[in-house]
């Protein structure tokens, strides 16, 4: 009876072992799995965090804007994939309608570079204000445009009344050249005149005898015609 006993006992040990090793190899396998797993998991990590994201965009280049009216300036930002936010830099008023508002300076600038979703920094006036400088400025232009018109002639009229000036003082000293002239012809004249009446004056006296008379009346004291009265204008007849 013990024999068959130990008969009967033998396969059952050895379907325990049996299912034993079979235990030990499947725990063996699931850490192989499990390590393995642990090792590639990194990795893919790693891998992960080092390859740029598919859905990153690039960079879009910002138009420029400066000179629209801020309605505008926005709806070509805003279609472009950017955010807006615009400032009065002059008064810092609140902007209720856009269109009265235009953009006068903006950041980043023309050209430049940014990434969709970013903001765009604009910096407007107001329509009026704009209205009101240029006015302004016209009628500066015109203010000052009426002053050197002014200017100008009245340095021509003072040019031309200092011609006239120089003209009619040029005009009295030739006339008082002339007086001049004519005051001295007239004496000469007279004394000729008066030397001439005197000639007529003077008593006849024959040029005989001992004696020349000269038509200055001079009497010649030779009765030596040659030479004689060659300073007194001549013998008389």
């Amino acid at each position: 009876m013990n024999n068959t006993l130990i008969a009967a006992t033998r396969p059952q040990a050895g379907h325990v072992k049996k299912s034993l090793a079979m235990a030990v190899l499947a725990g063996l396998l699931l850490t192989g799995c499990g390590g393995k797993q642990a090792a590639v998991e990194p990795a893919s990590a790693a891998t992960a965090a080092a390859t740029p994201s598919a859905t990153t965009e690039a960079p879009v280049a910002v138009p420029g804007v400066v000179g629209l009216t801020l309605d505008k300036a926005t709806k070509q930002l805003e279609d472009l994939g950017f955010d807006v936010d615009a400032k009065d830099i002059v008064d810092g008023k609140t902007i209720m309608v856009k269109a009265n508002w235009q953009v006068i300076t903006q950041d980043p600038a023309s050209g430049g570079k940014a990434a969709k979703g970013s903001t765009v920094h604009l910096g407007v006036k107001s329509l009026e204000k704009i209205a009101a400088e240029k006015a302004a400025a016209e009628k500066a232009a015109a203010d000052k445009a009426a002053a050197e018109a002014a200017a100008a002639a009245k340095a021509a009229a003072d040019k031309a009344a200092a011609e006239q000036a120089a003209q009619a003082a040029a005009a009295q000293a030739a006339a008082e050249q002339a007086a001049r002239d004519k005051a001295a012809a007239d004496q000469a004249a007279a004394q000729q005149a008066a030397a001439q009446q005197q000639v007529q004056q003077a008593p006849a006296v024959p040029n005989t005898g001992g004696a020349i008379i000269c038509k200055d009346g001079y009497v010649w004291p030779s009765a030596t015609r040659q030479g004689a009265c060659s300073r007194h204008g001549g013998i008389a007849k």
